[in-house]
This record gives structure tokens, sequence and C-alpha cells, in this order.
């Protein structure tokens, strides 16, 4: 598969993990309780989904640009893994909620610049 095809496909999984963590961020900051969410399922599955999409396709990428795993990669990653955990911490500290909603921004505008630049 060609290196845009995994860049779409990374796109998708990004714009879903992004989607979900709204959902969570918004249902913490207006205290509601995620077992009482209709939609937490789908919540829960865009979140879990597009996780493992953009992992693949970010994979993908790296192995199409023959790069191995220098500083902005394991940046990404690192980036991943806190994206991963995020929307947890949001649903347990309902007061944080707004804070984490400008951190995901930040760690989104972060691994887009290490994307683009590959400072190192």
């Amino acid at each position: 598969m060609s290196f845009d095809f995994y860049k779409i496909v990374h796109f998708l999984g990004i714009f879903m993990v992004f989607s979900a963590l709204g959902g969570q961020i918004v249902m913490a900051i207006n205290g509601g309780d995620a077992k009482q969410l209709p939609g937490r399922k789908w919540i829960a599955m865009f979140h879990g989904v597009g996780l493992l999409i953009v992992l693949v396709a970010g994979f993908g990428m790296i192995a199409k640009l023959g790069v191995g795993f220098p500083g902005w990669v394991v940046g990404k990653i690192v980036i991943w893994v806190a994206l991963g955990g995020v929307g947890a911490i949001a649903a347990r500290k309902k007061n944080l909620a707004g804070m984490i909603w400008v951190l995901v921004l930040l760690l989104g505008l972060t691994a887009a610049y290490l994307a683009h630049y590959k400072p190192f």
C-alpha cells in the first residue's frame, strides 16, 4: 500500500480519537455519569478503534519512509499513549475536564508539529 493510503487512514483514526475524546470530555464537564450515557459504547468504540487505526497506519507510514525510530517518532508514540488514557482521567477528575480538553488539543498540535517538521 502507498504512503498516501496510510496517511489518509491515519487521519481517519485521528478524527475518530478526537471525536471520541470530545464526547468523553463534554460528558465529564456536564457532570454526567458514564454508565448513564446512551452513546458511551459508541464513544468507547470510536476511541479504541481510532487508536488502533492511528497506530497501524502510523507504523505503515514509518515503514514506507524507512526512518526507523528517530526522536520525533518516539514523541508521537508517547502522545498516542497519552491520548489513550486522557479520557479516563477526564471521567474521574471532572473538575479538570476543561483543562484536559486544552491538553488534548495541545497534544494534537504537538503531534502535527512532530510529523510535519521532524525536528529530531
